[in-house]
């Protein structure tokens, strides 16, 4: 399969919380899954699946990376999505006869894909595993949610405090896996505005940089 991921409001730093819906029913929710999935690897650059291609499949990555991705018209990538370890995607295609973009491998990664009418018998059939994914979804909504009043602000720094404040620790401290580009890519900012402003942030003691790490000090 081949194909590319893409999200309005990806994060560089963290998932949807997706372990949420673990918790509800042990190890049985997984179980479930595992037992109708198959796992397959990609290098860096593989296509997961492609816009327009039918949607038979929906997909948990394991370890790796992959961008959900549309086109603008003058040919620009939109990022729509970042999966990360343990998160799902191209969940649509549960009632969806197409994918709507392009699912592409940021780096080597080992994916499980899941056959779309499969889970949909399970979804049917299996009323704890129902459950449990209706619980995945609401978790999602609630992340999606968050990232779009984020997209709504209009300072810069209102975005960094936020995007610390919803996605890292309870005392604003996060570990970016990516990289800033991509953090600014999903602040939707340009990578200049992302520098100047957490230099200035540093500078005034209002965060705290350390390698990979972001921690507010005050706000």
């Amino acid at each position: 399969m081949n194909g590319i991921l893409i999200n309005a409001h990806g994060t560089a730093s963290s998932l949807p919380p997706v372990s949420h819906a673990y918790s509800l029913y042990g190890d049985n929710f997984m179980d479930t899954l595992n037992s109708i999935g198959k796992i397959s690897g990609f290098k860096k650059g593989d296509s997961v699946f492609l816009i327009g291609q039918s949607a038979t499949h929906l997909f948990q990555l394991i370890t790796g990376e992959v961008h959900l991705y549309r086109h603008s018209y003058d040919g620009k990538q939109i990022l729509l999505f970042r999966a990360y370890d343990g998160g799902f995607f191209a969940e649509a295609s549960l009632n969806n006869n197409k994918y709507h973009c392009t699912a592409i491998c940021k780096k080597d990664s080992v994916i499980q894909s899941f056959d779309a009418k499969k889970v949909c018998v399970l979804l049917q059939q299996n009323r704890a595993f129902s459950m449990a994914w209706i619980d995945y979804l609401s978790s999602n909504l609630r992340w999606q949610r968050a990232c779009v009043e984020r997209l709504n602000l209009k300072s810069v720094v209102d975005r960094i405090i936020h995007y610390l404040v919803t996605e890292g620790s309870p005392t604003g401290e996060i570990t970016l896996q990516g990289t800033l580009t991509e953090l600014a890519e999903v602040l939707g900012i340009s990578r200049e505005a992302l520098y100047r402003s957490l230099a200035l942030m540093e500078k005034k003691g209002v965060i705290e940089r350390t390698g990979n790490k972001l921690r507010i000090i005050k706000i």
